[in-house]
């Protein structure tokens, strides 16, 4: 009896820690901060600083395999790493931020229908599959 409540125990504690360990959301590395880097297994405070100006030099990261030009990550360490990181665009600082809208707001949009007559919107015309850019014409 003993043996079965001990045997129990133990998937049930296998399956909570599966269940943690999968249900953990990722950090994202644009939009980290010093605080969460820091909570990351091995990185430390002058390590998680190293990797924020990383991130603000290159004005983000595009691969998770950027991390490893930070002194003090190798291959070991970001093997470990990348199970708690996540890569999702975001905006990190406020001049990208501005950059980006202020881009956007400038460009003019588009409209172009399809032979169902849907009305579809773009900024980018060039991206208008050639047989509906005969009905593309400009916003005013």
């Amino acid at each position: 009896m003993i043996f079965y409540f001990f045997i129990l125990l133990f998937i049930l504690c296998f399956t909570l820690n599966t269940t943690l360990l999968f249900a953990q959301e990722k950090l994202n590395l644009n939009t980290a901060t010093l605080e969460q880097l820091k909570a990351l297994p091995g990185i430390g405070e002058a390590t998680a600083k190293k990797i924020l100006e990383l991130r603000e030099s290159k004005g983000g990261f595009k691969s998770l395999e950027e991390l490893k030009e930070v002194k003090g990550i190798g291959d070991k360490k970001f093997e470990v790493l990348k199970n708690y990181l996540t890569l999702e665009q975001g905006f990190t600082n406020q001049a990208t931020k501005d950059n980006y809208l202020k881009e956007d707001l400038t460009k003019p949009i588009y409209m172009y229908a399809d032979e169902k007559g849907n009305i579809y919107y773009t900024q980018f015309p060039e991206l208008v599959p050639p047989k509906y850019k005969k009905t593309l014409k400009p916003i005013k």
